[in-house]
C-alpha cells in the first residue's frame, strides 16, 4: 500500500485534479503560530526569524496541508504611511489612516516589499520557510486585497462613504493599493510562497454586489491574472456574510475560495461547479471556545455539505484560527478531514 501523502503532495495533485488521499485540511494558522512556538505575537509579528520559526513549529505540531503566515490586513496600508497601535501580544491594528483629505492621496506610492515598513517581514520569513519545510508542504503567504488596504489607508467608514460622494478617489486608492499589491506579489512568488489574497472588508456587510463589482472585484482580477502567470494557484478569503456575493467572488475565478459565515451547501449548489470551495469551522464558538468534539461534528458536517462539490472541497476554519484557540481544537480538525474526508 501507497505511504500517505504528504501534505505538499496532497495539495500539488488536488490543485491538478488528480486523485489524492482524502479532503485537504487548510486551518489559517496565522498568529496562533506565536503560541505555539511560545513568543509575543509582537515579536512575531516584527521578525521574519521568529515568524518563520513559529510556523515550522505549527506545522510540525499539527501537519496541516498549507502553510498561512498573516500578521494583519494593514500591513501594506502601514508601508505607505497609515500609523498602527502595537500591543504587547495582539496583532497590531489601525490608529490613524494616512489619508485624511484628499490632497493625501497626491503623494502615495506602492511600497518596495523588499525595504519599507514590514512588508520585508512577510518576503523574508516566506524565504526562510521554503528552505526549511518547502519540500513538505507549499507556503503561502495571506495579505490584504486592495479594497481592504485602500480602508486602511482612508479609514473603512469614510472610504465607504467615498464609493458614493468621490467614487474618483476611491479609485485613486484602490489603484495605488493595486500596484502595492502586485508588487508584493512578485515578491512572495519570488521568495518561493503562494500569495493569498484576503479582502475582509469587501464582505456583503459592507458592500452590495453592485458595488463589489465596481470597487473590489476590478482589483482582484489583475492580482489573480498575475498569480496564475507566476505559476500559483489564486486563493481567495473574504471575511463575513458573503451569500449575496457568492456568484461576484466565482466570476473572478479564483482556484479556490475560503468563506467565513456562508452556507457551504447554499455554496455548492450555486456556485460548487464554477469553484472549489474552502472552509469554514466557526473560528470564535467552536475552535476557540468549543471542545475536540465540537469541532469534530463541525468539520464533519462541513464535509457533508460540500465534500463532494463538483470543483472540490478544502476543510478549513472560517476565518483566521484564534490566537489562543486550544491546540487539541486544531488536532481535532485535521483528524476530520482524515476520518470524514478519505477518498476511497
Amino acid at each position: 500500500m501507497r505511504s500517505p501523502m504528504t501534505p505538499r503532495e496532497r495539495m500539488q495533485a488536488f490543485l491538478a485534479g488528480q486523485p489524492i488521499d482524502r479532503v485537504p485540511c487548510v486551518p489559517l494558522i496565522l498568529n496562533h503560530a506565536a503560541r505555539v512556538l511560545g513568543v509575543k505575537v509582537s515579536d512575531y509579528n516584527a521578525n521574519p526569524r521568529v515568524m518563520a520559526d513559529a510556523h515550522v513549529a505549527a506545522f510540525r505540531r499539527y501537519g496541516q496541508d498549507m502553510i498561512t503566515v498573516f500578521s494583519d490586513t494593514a500591513i501594506i496600508a502601514e508601508a505607505m504611511g497609515t500609523r498602527l497601535s502595537y500591543p504587547d501580544d495582539r496583532a497590531p491594528f489601525v490608529q490613524a489612516p494616512c489619508v485624511r483629505s484628499p490632497s493625501d492621496a497626491d503623494g502615495l506610492r506602492a511600497p518596495d516589499p523588499r525595504r519599507d515598513g514590514r512588508l520585508p517581514v512577510y518576503v523574508e520569513a516566506c524565504d526562510r520557510l521554503r528552505e526549511a519545510v518547502g519540500r513538505e508542504v507549499f507556503v503561502g503567504c495571506c495579505f490584504s486585497a486592495p479594497f481592504t488596504t485602500a480602508a486602511a489607508l482612508r479609514g473603512t467608514d469614510v472610504l465607504a462613504r467615498d464609493l458614493f460622494k468621490n467614487p474618483g478617489l476611491a479609485h485613486r486608492l484602490l489603484k495605488v493599493s493595486l500596484d502595492a499589491a502586485l508588487a508584493l506579489t512578485e515578491a512572495l512568488s519570488a521568495a518561493g510562497a503562494v500569495p493569498i489574497l484576503v479582502d475582509p472588508v469587501a464582505s456583503g456587510s459592507v458592500l452590495s454586489p453592485k458595488l463589489f463589482r465596481e470597487f473590489a472585484a476590478p482589483y482582484i482580477e489583475p492580482l489573480h491574472a498575475r498569480i496564475r502567470a507566476l505559476g500559483w494557484p489564486p486563493i481567495l478569503h473574504i471575511c463575513g456574510r458573503t451569500h449575496l456575493l457568492f456568484e461576484a467572488m466565482a466570476d473572478l475565478a479564483p482556484a479556490a475560495l475560503s468563506l467565513d459565515k456562508a452556507d457551504l451547501g447554499e455554496a455548492k449548489r450555486r456556485i460548487g461547479n464554477r469553484v472549489c470551495l474552502m472552509g469554514n469551522v466557526t473560528p470564535t464558538e467552536t475552535l476557540l471556545n468549543g471542545t475536540p468534539d465540537d469541532v469534530d461534528r463541525e468539520a464533519r458536517a462541513c464535509i457533508a455539505a460540500a465534500g463532494d462539490s463538483p470543483r472540490g472541497f478544502i476543510l478549513a476554519s472560517g476565518c483566521e484560527v484564534p490566537v489562543d484557540a486550544p491546540p487539541e481544537n486544531i488536532v481535532a480538525l485535521i483528524r476530520a478531514a482524515e476520518k470524514y474526508g478519505t477518498r476511497n
